[in-house]
């Protein structure tokens, strides 16, 4: 009888919605298709401590609603390193992993490819991230979530900021890329989407605000990626640049 081909399956780095689902879909098409099927608990980190677990039918039943990772995640700045990549590795080959199964980001993804190049190990990734910024991909998972929880959270905020004559600024998940920020804006109709790969003018950015104040427009929605710069200094600035009041909400991890 001829040896299962052994899969084992990790989250590593920040969860997305979905990522349950996904897990639920692989596990149980791996195990259809006469694959050994394991889980690495707590991403990279745990794959360092050797903590895996393993994976059936059962294990993946009734979470396909749940957020988050049923194999949890955390940060690991050890995998950075050649000394990480190289424990990873011999992890791997010691369990007789045939196949390592990638739900993450960009992040994940180039870890999973220097693992790959030393333990000889397949990788396949399933892009699941929130921002959006994994290359020749349309729409990672989690990124219609988080587009569509933000813009109905903004939906509330802009009654607050047209009832009392505000702007807001409101903060959302963008470190280093600002393609959700930018769907949301679009999408919730925002005056401004302000983003970490490209330059902004305060001044410019208020004097807009002016003319559409004196327009009679006496409310604005700026949309802002975290990684575009501190948002209660720029919340001040156009505070002092406009003489209308601002304020600051972050949608952070919901």
């Amino acid at each position: 009888m001829s040896k299962k081909m052994k899969t084992a399956l990790i989250t590593p780095g920040g969860d997305a919605p979905g990522m349950n689902a996904c897990i639920r879909a692989v596990v149980r098409r791996a195990i259809s298709s006469g694959f050994e099927v394991c889980g690495i608990n707590r991403g990279y980190q745990g794959l360092l401590e050797d903590d895996f677990i393993a994976l059936n039918n059962r294990s993946v039943s009734g979470i396909i609603h749940r957020g988050g990772t049923i194999l949890k995640s955390s940060r690991c700045a050890e995998i950075k390193t050649d000394e990480g990549i190289n424990k990873a590795s011999e992890i791997l080959k010691k369990k007789s992993i045939d196949y390592l199964i990638v739900i993450g980001g960009d992040g994940s993804f180039k870890a999973a490819n220097r693992i790959s190049k030393k333990s000889g190990v397949s990788i396949i990734g399933i892009p699941a991230t929130i921002d959006n910024d994994v290359y020749g991909t349309d729409e990672t998972i989690g990124f219609d979530t988080a587009l569509d929880t933000a813009v109905e959270a903004i939906d509330k905020i802009r009654d607050t900021a047209t009832s009392f004559d505000r702007i807001f600024l409101i903060e959302v998940m963008g470190r280093e890329h600002g393609f959700l920020a930018l769907e949301i804006g679009l999408a919730s109709g925002a005056e401004f989407v302000l983003i970490p790969e490209v330059k902004f003018d305060v001044r410019k950015i208020s004097e807009e605000l002016k003319k559409e104040k004196i327009q009679g427009k006496t409310s604005a929605i700026i949309v802002f990626a975290e990684g575009a710069g501190d948002v209660y200094k720029v919340a001040k600035r156009i505070e002092e640049l406009t003489g209308i009041p601002v304020r600051v909400s972050s949608l952070g991890y919901i």
